[in-house]
């Protein structure tokens, strides 16, 4: 397993001195109390939440029997009394491919978490390599950064991980290498832009296939659709454009559509865009028979001439 750290914990004394002085009116106990007390009742609430077995376990559950004698003894001292932190993992799905695979996330929790301390993230997980390691190191930090400390922010962090991770997972590793260097004109036009690949089980409903046509040509997208059984769906256009694109199409009902792929860089689109306009593709022996099966060398040449072989792989598992 590969294990990642993301850690973004405060431990200058300068800086922890700063923060206590934000809350000088709680001597030093009071503010271990209410610390602990807000942690017992955020891992309360994560484990109502993710129930399922073996979906959330409690590394030493001995730390909250250590909690909950600190909190109801007065004369405790926290430098005493607590002699751990609380630590936990939580498994949670994510799409590789068309299958889902387990990434465990481990939460610790410093003692002053959320008062004075960052919580610490790790991920476990085979899916990562070093490249992506380091920009998800870059995103947690940033995002944590952001939180209200007044509060617990785990069941935040965890949910906007998941979702980061799909994204993250599906995108090539070369992505998250060193970008080579713009000049100053390249770099003032450049922007950020992506392909997406989306499967579909089927895609036979007229009114999807007129909306997934509307919705590309609006948001000024290039790529095709192919309707019937399965039905492939490739745009690309600015991220900003394929992810509203995505999130239009997610809002539609389906028996099952996920993307298979997402190809991001940072430059000029017109120089990277491999189709012209946004068209409906039959790839069927008989064009007459929009439901038929696919014709798989059809689709193959089709996919050879606009420069996209590779992705027979993960549409399908083709070699």
């Amino acid at each position: 397993q590969k294990i990642v750290i993301i850690k973004s914990k405060q431990k200058i004394d300068i800086q922890k001195k700063t923060n206590m002085e934000q809350h000088g009116q709680l001597d030093e106990r009071e503010l271990y109390v209410q610390c602990i007390t807000k942690q017992l009742e955020e891992v309360d609430l994560l484990s109502s939440i993710y129930c399922t077995p073996g979906e959330m376990q409690i590394i030493d559950a001995s730390v909250i029997s250590d909690f909950n004698d600190f909190l109801n003894t007065p004369t405790a001292m926290p430098s005493s009394t607590l002699k751990a932190h609380l630590d936990y993992t939580i498994a949670v799905d994510v799409l590789h491919g068309k299958s889902k695979e387990k990434v465990e996330i481990r939460i610790e929790l410093p003692n002053l978490y959320p008062l004075l301390e960052n919580a610490i993230v790790t991920i476990l997980s085979a899916l990562l390599g070093k490249a992506k390691e380091m920009y998800l190191k870059r995103e947690i930090e940033k995002f944590i950064e952001t939180m209200d400390k007044s509060e617990c922010y785990i069941f935040q962090v965890v949910s906007w991980l998941q979702d980061k991770l799909n994204s993250v997972i599906m995108r090539d590793a070369s992505e998250f290498g060193p970008k080579q260097e713009l000049t100053t004109e390249e770099n003032e036009n450049a922007v950020e832009c992506e392909r997406l690949w989306i499967y579909s089980h089927h895609i036979k409903s007229k009114k999807k296939r007129q909306e997934i046509q509307k919705e590309a040509h609006n948001l000024d997208l290039t790529g095709f659709s192919r309707p019937g059984k399965p039905g492939v769906i490739c745009v690309e256009g600015t991220r900003e454009q394929t992810q509203e694109f995505w999130r239009i199409l997610k809002s539609m009902r389906w028996q099952h559509i996920t993307i298979c792929k997402s190809e991001v860089w940072l430059g000029k689109l017109q120089q990277r865009r491999r189709f012209e306009g946004f068209k409906e593709q039959i790839f069927c022996d008989d064009l007459d028979n929009e439901e038929g099966f696919m014709n798989m060398g059809l689709f193959m040449k089709y996919l050879e001439a606009h420069k996209s072989g590779y992705i027979k792989k993960e549409l399908f598992g083709l070699a």
